[in-house]
């Protein structure tokens, strides 16, 4: 249940940062940005927070989600948004999600790995 709650909760983070970025300022369809956000949502949770997060630090964590994030809403964006997505843009949008992300990291240590002391993934 844990996990269900802290999807949740990454994929609103994750959306409002894309919404303003990509939505308000770049004029990108709100639809297509909620895909792409629920795509970074699944990535993310998986690669940075359940392995890189839990083998490293918040710190780590965070800059290599932005790096990531990036590189997925540059190769990934254009083909949920229909129009190319610039470098900049994409950064741009992964240093709002990295801000968010920062607290989400402190989130999931205290309540999803705290919870799990041995290690396992449910």
């Amino acid at each position: 249940m844990n996990h269900i709650a802290a999807l949740s909760l990454k994929a609103t983070i994750i959306f409002f940062a894309l919404s303003i970025v990509l939505s308000l300022f770049n004029g990108y369809a709100i639809w297509n940005t909620l895909g792409l956000a629920l795509i970074i949502t699944a990535v993310a949770y998986v690669v940075g927070d359940l392995l890189i997060l839990r083998l490293s630090n918040n710190t780590l964590s965070t800059v290599l989600d932005i790096g990531m994030c990036t590189l997925l809403i540059w190769l990934v964006g254009p083909l949920i948004l229909n129009q190319p997505v610039s470098f900049l843009v994409a950064f741009l949008a992964s240093i709002a999600i990295g801000a968010g992300e920062w607290l989400f990291h402190k989130y999931v240590t205290r309540t999803i790995f705290k919870n799990n002391e041995s290690g396992a993934l449910t």
